[in-house]
């Protein structure tokens, strides 16, 4: 709860808000140069979080530490190949399939997982994810969807139990152990975390990253553009990363003390 409370105060639509009302009572109180101080901050963070800057800056921070899985370079050993899909949202809406019962970000996820599939003979998909509201779990719906997608059901099995990355890492060692060589799919700026995660449990994990939010072409620049709801998701998702690294390592050393 102090995890997402604190993660939820510093998205930055809130830090706006919040400036605006400290705007708003310092005026009230005669603090008047104080609260103009304020308010002229608040345009200047709205417009830093709006426009592709800041939040392409933090976003390629978290993005780039991975490289895009490239099937080519994988070295297989005799060990069977694991590849470990993370949850990353669906509703439990009966009148539609599977696969639209999935977020956009667990669709981009599970296709990267059967593209690296079918390029990597005989592995097996592992898909993830629990259940908030204590229906189908999400790790069952990204499944049904491989099988819609043509993934033969002897290449899938899933971990229904998990509700965060933590979960994940900790549930896939119960279920699997370590023999096999693991794959983790997921979007790319949650890469580090869910790397993170594997690794505290003992998992080697080779990362396989997707759903990029920061996409270059040759007409983009980062520093011309205007204000967009596209650009403050960006810096929603690097906030919601940091927060949750810095989250995950303060709560490990609490746990050490």
């Amino acid at each position: 709860m102090l995890k997402s409370l604190l993660s939820n105060i510093l998205m930055p639509l809130p830090v706006f808000w919040i400036l605006i009302f400290l705007a708003a009572v310092f005026f009230l109180r005669g603090r008047r140069k104080f609260s103009g101080f304020l308010g002229i901050f608040s345009l200047i963070w709205l417009l830093a979080i709006s426009t592709p800057f800041l939040p392409d800056l933090l976003v390629s921070r978290l993005e780039d530490r991975y490289a895009v899985f490239n099937p080519d370079t994988f070295v297989g050993l005799d060990n069977a190949v694991h590849i470990v899909v993370l949850g990353g949202g669906h509703v439990n809406d009966d009148q539609l399939p599977a696969n639209d019962r999935l977020s956009p970000t667990a669709m981009v996820r599970l296709s990267e997982a059967i593209r690296i599939h079918r390029q990597l003979p005989e592995s097996i998909i592992v898909t993830s994810g629990g259940s908030a509201s204590g229906n189908q779990p999400q790790a069952k719906v990204l499944a049904e969807t491989a099988l819609l997608m043509g993934v033969g059901k002897k290449y899938i099995k899933t971990q229904p139990l998990p509700k965060n990355t933590r979960m994940e890492a900790s549930e896939y060692k119960k279920l699997f152990g370590d023999t096999a060589q693991l794959i983790v799919v997921t979007s790319a700026a949650h890469m580090p975390r869910a790397i993170y995660s594997f690794q505290k449990v003992g998992l080697d994990p080779v990362a396989a990253p997707t759903c990029h939010l920061v996409k270059i072409d040759e007409n983009y620049n980062r520093w011309i553009g205007f204000p967009s709801s596209d650009n403050i998701h960006k810096m929603e998702s690097a906030v919601h990363e940091y927060v949750g690294l810095l989250w995950y390592k303060l709560s490990e050393n609490i746990a050490n003390e």
